[in-house]
Order: structure tokens, then C-alpha cells, then sequence
């Protein structure tokens, strides 16, 4: 909420099931209307939704959101399988509407920044991607340790990963294969290894059980790059890149920007919102990532290497 009223936007409502709970949120952040009910804020004067709910209300309530005539900046995963994000994404363009998935690193200038210095060849091409992302998440009636809301690791964090590991390889995996540990009827652990072909490939690994861990590496034929907190750089945090030459030297420290990748999403999303053009985590974008999780999910059931189905467009 902050970060919509700093990129120049103006908080109405806020809906809930529980209408107390409603009225905390209201009165914590100022927020005039407090709607009992998700419908009823579709029914409100509003231009667009914010939708956080669990991963599998994603698509009724952004479809219920589109054909009401509002924008959607939906939570990451936008959908639960590739099939659903591209529905999603068909709603949007039929309601003329504007839908984006709140994948907030995708708008860091520090993100950017790394990419670049990829794309420079200051590494040489990018061959391999090492990465984690994991914490400990406490048992209790948290979603994601609910599979029938969409819970479990990979979805929470593996998104993130594998989103990483195609922007840095500007391509989409053939083939992936997944090992997991689960509980509570969800992968509490997901290892996860992506075939790029010929120009590399990742190996990742996201988590509820173990400490606090995220961190990129990206090792190229000169070199490796070393992106300490790739998703979580927040407002108030300059975190730099580290630059290896080669064994035995010393790390190049780089400093990078500092910014709130919350508020650099909004101010995005609304000038996608006035010009009615798709954002840069649009539907179609989530629809590929969602993809090679879809190929992940089938090599849990099946234990072998699956081929990457990337949608078309």
C-alpha cells in the first residue's frame, strides 16, 4: 500500500472475507472503504485490484476482476499451470484491460543492472546458473502449506528462480527434472535442474526447511557473477554484485542501485494501465514461466527429465 500511494496512486478500498480483519487493514493503513466481500469491491468505483489472495484463487477472482472492468496486478505465481495464465491473459485482452503479475524483482534497477553487465560479456556467455532461495516457514495455517490453495516451495520460490535463470540465458529450458521432500502435503524442498541446450544450464534449489538462504551465481566462460539477495532488495538496501575473474583473485565489489522494486512495479503497471499495453510481467510472460514449473511438477510424478512445452507467442 505504500508503495502504491509513492508511485502516485490513490488506495479506496479493501475487501475481506472478515470484515474485522478488514477494518484492521483500514485503519493501519488508511484506507477509507472497507468492503465484506470480494465481490463487492468489484462492484465498487475502483480502476484496478490488487489481487494477494492463495495461488489457486488467482484465476476466478482476476477473471471475476477483468470482466468487471478493472485492471489486475496479480500476485506472483499468476496461475497455478501455463493453460491458466494464458486463459488469464485472453480475459485481459478481451476486457481491454491490463493484467500483471507482481513479480517485483523484475523492476529493480539493481536486477537491470546485473543483467547488463551479463549482456557486456564482462563473464563471457553465461553457461551455468547456480541459485537458492529458502527459509524456515513455520508450521501453522499459512496457505503454503496447503496444497489445495497452490502451496509448497516450488511455487512460493521456485517462480522466482526459474524466472531468474531465463532472463539471464534469454531463452527457455528444453527439459527439466525436479527432486522434492515433502510434508504437510506439500514439497517442502524442491532441487530443481534446467537443460538450456546449448547455452547452459541451472541447477536450483528452494526451500521451507532450511535457513535463510538467496543468492544467484552465474558462471560464464571468463568468469562468474555473484548476485547475493537477487529478489528481496528492499527499499533502503544497496547490496552489490561480486565479480570473480578467476580462481585465486580477489572479488570485484560492485555497487548497485538502491530503490523499492514495490513502487517501481506500481509506476509501471500504471503506465501500462493509461496506455492499455501489456506490462513487462504480463500474462504471457508468466504463462512461460509457468511452464517449465508445469514440466517440474511432471518430472515429481514421473522421477525423470521432462520436456519444456513453451507456450506459443
Amino acid at each position: 500500500m505504500p508503495a502504491i500511494r509513492a508511485a502516485g496512486g490513490e488506495v479506496v478500498a479493501v475487501a475481506s472475507r472478515d470484515l474485522g480483519r478488514g477494518q484492521e487493514m483500514a485503519r493501519e493503513l488508511g484506507i477509507p472503504e472497507v468492503h465484506p466481500s470480494y465481490e463487492a469491491v468489484l462492484a465498487a468505483a475502483v480502476d484496478c485490484i490488487y489481487l494477494p489472495l492463495p495461488n489457486s484463487l488467482h484465476l476466478p477472482w482476476a477473471l471475476r476482476a477483468l470482466a468487471a472492468g478493472k485492471h489486475v496486478l496479480c500476485e506472483k505465481p499468476l496461475a497455478l499451470t501455463s493453460g491458466e495464465a494464458l486463459a488469464m491473459g485472453r480475459a485481459a485482452r478481451t476486457h481491454r484491460r491490463v493484467l500483471g503479475e507482481a513479480l517485483m524483482y523484475r523492476y529493480h534497477p539493481r536486477w537491470e543492472e546485473a543483467l547488463r553487465l551479463l549482456r557486456s560479456g564482462v563473464i563471457g556467455e553465461p553457461r551455468h546458473v547456480g541459485g537458492s532461495f529458502a527459509f524456515p516457514l513455520a508450521s501453522g495455517d499459512d496457505y503454503r502449506w496447503r496444497a489445495e490453495l497452490g502451496g509448497g516451495a516450488l511455487y512460493d520460490l521456485g517462480t522466482y528462480l526459474v524466472s531468474a535463470s531465463r532472463q539471464v540465458f534469454g531463452a527457455e529450458p528444453l527439459r527439466a527434472q525436479a527432486l522434492a521432500r515433502t510434508g504437510h502435503g506439500v514439497d517442502v524442498r524442491c532441487d530443481l535442474l534446467l537443460d538450456f541446450g546449448e547455452a547452459g544450464s541451472a541447477a536450483l534449489s528452494c526451500a521451507f526447511e532450511r535457513g535463510e538462504s538467496q543468492w544467484l551465481r552465474v558462471e560464464g566462460g571468463d568468469g562468474a557473477l555473484l548476485i547475493p539477495l537477487p529478489f528481496t532488495a528492499w527499499k533502503g538496501q544497496r547490496v552489490p554484485l561480486f565479480l570473480e575473474r578467476s580462481p585465486g583473485d580477489a572479488e570485484e565489489r560492485l555497487e548497485t542501485s538502491e530503490a523499492d522494486p514495490y513502487q517501481e512495479m506500481t509506476e509501471h503497471f500504471m503506465k501500462k494501465v493509461r496506455t492499455l499495453e501489456e506490462p513487462l510481467t504480463s500474462a504471457r510472460e508468466a504463462a512461460a514461466n509457468l511452464a517449465v514449473l508445469d514440466a517440474c511438477r511432471d518430472s515429481l510424478a514421473s522421477g525423470a527429465a521432462v520436456a519444456v512445452v513453451t507456450p506459443p507467442g
